[in-house]
């Protein structure tokens, strides 16, 4: 796929076309994730999140990490404190923004609330966030950590 961007200052409001010999699966993939993504423009992403009977709605800067925990989606803020999540990670990773990596197949850090690392066992590293919250980065995932680090 090509993409091309036209800058003219005469435009008002930015808008998007796509050429296409073919309306794919991919193709719809593509459209939904671009509506999705303008609906939110100019608007920051809060989190929905449940602790006991309340509800909540969390900021992501103050996140330190969401992971799967017993089936359920975890999130914990920069106080350690855990809330239930109803969305799945692979959709919060695309809407937490670039501050977010994923450390493994079920979790996910901010990367501005690591506190420190520390070499583990077989080939992972250990990870704690400045809330105190800890978890483990997996050897798939530690070679994108390190270069989204500059380390």
């Amino acid at each position: 796929m090509k993409i091309e961007i036209k800058m003219d200052t005469n435009i008002e409001e930015t808008y998007a076309v796509i050429y296409a010999n073919d309306l794919t699966p991919e193709l719809l993939k593509v459209v939904e994730k671009l509506k999705d993504m303008t609906e939110h423009m100019g608007q920051p992403f809060l989190l929905n999140a449940k602790k006991g009977d309340n509800q909540h709605i969390l900021e992501p800067r103050l996140i330190d990490i969401i992971r799967t925990e017993g089936g359920v989606i975890m999130c914990y803020n920069y106080k350690g404190e855990g809330f239930v999540v109803s969305r799945p990670l692979s959709e919060l990773i695309d809407k937490l923004g670039s501050n977010f990596i994923r450390i493994s197949k079920s979790s996910i850090v901010n990367i501005n609330r690591v506190d420190y690392l520390s070499s583990s066992f077989n080939g992972t590293m250990h990870i704690m966030m400045k809330s105190g919250v800890d978890d483990y980065i997996s050897k798939k995932y530690i070679k994108d950590f390190k270069t989204r680090l500059g380390l």
